[in-house]
């Protein structure tokens, strides 16, 4: 069931936040902030229980990372987050001032490290 939730208050969050990030200050602090809690990493993506593991910390920062990545090619939105043993994969869509959507990859490493992000 996680896997399912986790995307789904992800989008729905970046989706809300993205109505007030034309407000001026900074649009990726307000989607990202929406989505790790308001409190960088210490907010809770599922709300809630604050007996979170250390997975869900680092899903966090590997969604901050990433999505601060991703940021400089446009408004970001994330689809899907998923983690393995030692790195966690974030897919998401990068809205340009072009029109055009984008496609984003990105591997961030339990070490703090981005070590792969792909556009198409």
């Amino acid at each position: 069931m996680r896997k399912i939730v986790l995307p789904t208050v992800v989008a729905g969050t970046l989706l809300l936040g993205g109505c007030a990030s034309g407000m001026g200050g900074d649009p990726l602090g307000a989607i990202l902030g929406s989505v790790l809690g308001g409190s960088g990493l210490g907010g809770s993506v599922l709300g809630g229980a604050s007996n979170q593991t250390s997975g869900n910390e680092f899903e966090r920062a590997a969604v901050n990372a990433c999505g601060q990545q991703a940021s400089q090619y446009g408004r970001v939105s994330i689809a899907n987050v998923q983690q393995s043993r030692d790195s966690v994969r974030v897919d998401g869509r990068i809205a340009g001032n072009d029109r055009y959507e984008r496609q984003f990859t990105c591997t961030f490493r339990s070490d703090g490290q981005i070590v792969d992000f792909r556009t198409t």
